[in-house]
């Protein structure tokens, strides 16, 4: 069904004529060392009534993604995703993102570097959906660095790929994980083994789980029990195209940090 969606998205917008998301490439650092791990982000501020997806989009939407094109020796990681948002497209719920977001990247520069400059090169492709979407393919972004000894950080980014790191969900060992699938939906229990740091089931506000792999459809509803004690119960629809797994991956986010002196609001399943 998603696939089918994103095919009709992509049709009805091929004509669009220019599209609303403000996306630029930005570096955390000011110069680039030998041998060093750095940070760049893709950085998406989607207007009012408008959002972009993430790596899963749910049921419709569809996922931004980047290609590099990076000097020899150079290598990059993964797209470091922060916690995504419920977002709608037409009448259907997805996961995406309503809000600016930086989606971060890690690159590696190689031991040994001669110029004293690099480019980095990267074609992002996206979908932002509003009123109407409106895909992207493969859009062109460079950004060039000097080479130096020592990398420094860039105090106009920096603060910026600091917010969004700390949205990247983690996972906490203070949290027992256990998985029943039943023949329509997947319980998920969740409960503390350290109930003097985490934060009560009861003070973590409004919860969504958001899936992963697509197993849960994203458009239904989910059914949360709290309780007895630290427990925490989400009963999750099993999506029409779920693949069959004896694992669940995906993201829950709550009002509340997990925690009770924590910052962070999104859990990522072990």
């Amino acid at each position: 069904m998603r696939s089918l969606f994103a095919a009709l998205l992509l049709a009805a917008s091929a004509a669009a004529a220019e599209n609303p998301l403000s996306v630029e490439l930005i570096s955390e650092v000011k110069a680039v060392a030998p041998g060093e791990t750095f940070t760049v982000g893709l950085h998406l501020k989607p207007p009012a009534g408008f959002h972009t997806y993430w790596k899963h989009p749910g049921i419709v939407g569809v996922a931004t993604s980047v290609e590099w094109t990076l000097p020899p020796g150079f290598s990059a990681g993964e797209i470091q995703w922060p916690a995504p948002q419920a977002v709608k497209m037409a009448r259907y719920a997805a996961q995406g993102y309503r809000d600016e977001t930086l989606l971060i990247v890690p690159l590696t520069a190689p031991k040994e570097l001669h110029d004293s400059q690099v480019t980095l090169t990267a074609r992002a492709s996206w979908m932002c959906c509003g009123d109407q979407c409106h895909p992207a393919n493969k859009v062109p972004f460079s950004i060039t660095l000097p080479i130096t000894s020592t990398a420094t950080a860039d105090p106009a980014t920096k603060p910026l790929f600091d917010r969004f790191r700390e949205k990247v969900p983690q996972q906490d060992d203070a949290w027992s994980v256990e998985m029943i699938r039943q023949p329509k939906s997947i319980l998920l229990t969740l409960t503390s083994k350290q109930p003097t740091l985490t934060r009560d089931v009861t003070d973590l506000g409004s919860l969504h789980f958001f899936t992963a792999d697509g197993q849960i459809d994203s458009n239904g509803e989910q059914k949360i029990t709290r309780g007895p004690g630290q427990q925490l119960c989400i009963e999750l629809p099993i999506s029409d195209e779920s693949p069959t797994s004896a694992h669940l991956k995906g993201v829950i986010v709550a009002d509340q940090s997990w925690h009770k002196d924590g910052k962070s609001t999104a859990l990522e399943l072990p």
